[in-house]
C-alpha cells in the first residue's frame, strides 16, 4: 500500500513542524509533510470557498505559520492559523488529496 493510505483512516500521529511551517502526518514509518502555506490557500471553509467563487481565492503569505491543530471526531482536523483564520475543516481524505498534490 502506498504512504496515502485510505481516506478515511487518520494518521497514527498528528504534530506542527518547527516554528508551525508544517503539518507532519505520521503514518507508519511515514511522514506527510504539508506546508501551512499550502495548507491556508487549500482552506474550504464558507469563507474562503464563497471568496473564490468570487473571483477572490485566499492568498496565503509568505510567513503563515500553523498556530493549532485540533481533531474533529476520527475524520478530520480544524486547523488554525498565524493570520487568525481558524474555521477550517480538513478531512484525512483532503489532506491526502493535498499531500499528493504537494508530492509530499
Amino acid at each position: 500500500m502506498n504512504q496515502h493510505r485510505a481516506a478515511t483512516e487518520p494518521p497514527g500521529r498528528i504534530t506542527i513542524g518547527p516554528g508551525g511551517a508544517a503539518l507532519v502526518l505520521h503514518r507508519g514509518g511515514a511522514e506527510i509533510v504539508l506546508p501551512a502555506r499550502a495548507l491556508r490557500a487549500a482552506c474550504r471553509c464558507a469563507g474562503c470557498t464563497a471568496a473564490a467563487r468570487r473571483g477572490a481565492p485566499v492568498v496565503a503569505e509568505d510567513g503563515i505559520r500553523l498556530a493549532a491543530a485540533a481533531p474533529i471526531g476520527g475524520y478530520a482536523l480544524n486547523l488554525a492559523f498565524s493570520d487568525g483564520h481558524a474555521r477550517g475543516v480538513f478531512p484525512f481524505a483532503y489532506l491526502d488529496e493535498l499531500a499528493a498534490e504537494c508530492g509530499a
